[in-house]
């Protein structure tokens, strides 16, 4: 059968994640519910569980698509391991976390294996190694399911105990087959390990162009250039750097300057005290959490997007960047730092700057030179708007539709 025909009978799979989108305006994770959404036009059903929160909220999903969450922790009000700014680190600003992850872990595997034994999913697909990937694995092998995992890029970077580290090794060794969103992410996990598909995470390029002009946010002074960051405001995205930059910046420069800085975490306050003690505090503005749909606006407001991602002291970094996609995609010439799989994405002088991670003058020198030269920032956005075009998930979802097939999903079951 082919996979595009309308007589083609639905196939079943089962995500298991630690992250997705808890309501309409939830940017959690964001790109795994575009994905299943691509998935879902290919005649795959899509059952997401992920964990349960506070937040969560009654939200319309796809045809096709149907999300579960699991309880682990009571009262409720007390689950706070997953979302926010991720989590490992909520464990280290809240270490007691710590004392909700077996019941976290367990929660999943009881709930999960309640949903494979009533729906009869075709294959198990586990997004982030540790621990979605370990439980996938087993309960894999106790229904006889093919399993493929995914990295994401902190469980790569991060998590590297010796303990920790052996079930990620396990896990990988024992799935049926596992992605990474880059090289550099696969090579993070381990260079001695089955080889995986590289697919990175993909954009619908089409919601960032002709938008309403009523959608975009007004400049509170239309005269000066806007300095876009958009992510989690977390120790590895590195903005305690970009603050840093934007004080060495000349002051002719900061003048002419608003620096925009969207996103929320548990450096925000720390972040929002350093930027006091920088002079022409007016120009640097805090959105805090912006809808994702709205978002869109605020990348056609803005001239120039910053990533100043780094290394964290736990070794956690930036596996892909996703955003970095988004400000291709609105055109927007890009200063970014070569860590993690940044590389993968940008490449130096074609479609935006790369400068070494944890060095706000080399922020500082790139930001003054894109301010300095119109050609430049013309010609990096127009090539990293070429280059985004293999980014679409209509591309990136034909490339997990081969692997579930390579995957053999079910025995009797053809594609």
């Amino acid at each position: 059968m082919s996979v595009g025909s309308s007589k083609t009978k639905r196939f079943k799979v089962l995500w298991l994640t630690s992250s997705y989108p808890r309501n309409e305006d939830d940017s959690s994770s964001i790109f795994l519910r575009y994905l299943a959404e691509a998935l879902s036009t290919r005649q795959i059903d899509i059952q997401i569980l992920s964990p349960d929160h506070p937040e969560i909220q009654n939200t319309e999903q796809a045809s096709g698509i149907t999300s579960r969450h699991f309880t682990y922790f009571f009262p409720r009000k007390l689950q706070k391991l997953a979302y926010g700014s991720g989590i490992l680190p909520n464990l280290r600003a809240a270490p007691w976390l710590l004392l909700q992850v077996p019941f976290f872990i367990i929660s999943m595997l009881v709930t999960a294996a309640g949903l494979i034994f009533r729906d009869r999913p075709v294959l198990i697909h586990a997004h982030w190694i540790f621990p979605q990937g370990t439980v996938a694995v087993v309960l894999g092998k106790i229904f006889r399911i093919p399993t493929i995992v995914t990295a994401h890029g902190g469980d790569a970077f991060a998590l590297q105990g010796l303990f920790i580290g052996a079930i990620k090794r396990w896990t990988i060794k024992s799935c049926s087959a596992w992605t990474s969103n880059t090289r550099a992410t696969a090579v993070a996990v381990g260079s001695d390990l089955p080889t995986p598909c590289v697919i990175p995470m993909g954009i619908n390029c089409k919601k960032f162009l002709d938008l309403d002009t009523e959608k975009i946010p007004l400049r509170p002074d239309p005269e000066k250039l806007v300095l876009l960051f958009v992510g989690r405001l977390v120790e590895k995205k590195g903005v305690a750097d970009l603050l840093r930059a934007y004080a060495l910046l000349p002051e002719v420069l900061r003048k002419q300057t608003e620096l925009w800085i969207i996103g929320d975490g548990s450096e925000r306050k720390k972040l929002e005290m350093l930027a006091i003690d920088i002079e022409y505090i007016n120009s640097i503005r805090f959105w805090g959490r912006i809808p994702n749909q709205k978002l869109p606006g605020y990348y056609a407001s803005a001239d120039i997007f910053i990533a100043p991602s780094i290394k964290d002291m736990h070794g956690d970094t930036e596996g892909q960047g996703v955003m970095l996609l988004e400000a291709m995609a609105s055109r927007l010439p890009i200063i970014t730092t070569n860590v993690g799989g940044i590389g993968s994405v940008i490449t130096h002088e074609e479609t935006g700057l790369l400068v070494n991670p944890g060095k706000p003058k080399e922020i500082a020198m790139a930001i003054e030179r894109l301010l300095n030269d119109n050609k430049l920032r013309a010609r990096l956005s127009l090539k990293a708007f070429e280059v985004v075009q293999d980014y679409d998930w209509l591309t990136i979802s034909e490339k997990f539709i081969s692997l579930y097939r390579e995957s053999k999903i079910g025995a009797k079951n053809e594609f």
